[in-house]
């Protein structure tokens, strides 16, 4: 029961740090992407397309996570990997605008879902066990 609560514990505070750094380490990376071609440029060539519009469009897509998965929690979800890939989908690059920014966020939550599939053992403590020769979980 106590690796259980634990767990949920850790569960309902990867959700709130996924929504955190969408909103910070996107902004910073879409911002650079931005600025380093010094304009508008066309976004299939990958860069934005509109830094002015995409920083508003994340500003919303915060505001939106923010209220579904953390303010409206009958309707939410407490999955952080259904959180993670529903956030890179938000923006999704076959209805955006921008492909260069839609891009960055589905590769940002693939790399999320990667890394909280990796500490999901941890927040159960389902770290292996080695002992007589078997290894254990």
């Amino acid at each position: 029961m106590q690796r259980f609560t634990i767990g949920k514990e850790a569960i309902h505070h990867m959700v709130i740090n996924l929504i955190r750094a969408m909103g910070s380490n996107l902004q910073t990376r879409k911002s650079s992407l931005y600025s380093s071609y010094g304009g508008n440029r066309r976004s299939n060539t990958g860069i934005c397309v509109s830094a002015t519009n995409c920083k508003k469009d994340f500003s919303e897509l915060m505001d939106l996570a923010t209220q579904h998965y953390l303010l409206d929690r009958e309707r939410g979800s407490c999955d952080p990997l259904y959180v993670a890939e529903e956030l890179g989908q938000l923006k999704g690059t076959e209805f955006s605008e921008c492909k260069a920014c839609a891009l960055v966020l589905e590769c940002w939550a693939s790399r999320e879902r990667e890394r909280v599939w990796k500490m999901i053992p941890g927040w159960f403590r389902l770290e292996p066990v080695i002992g007589a020769g078997h290894q254990l979980v």
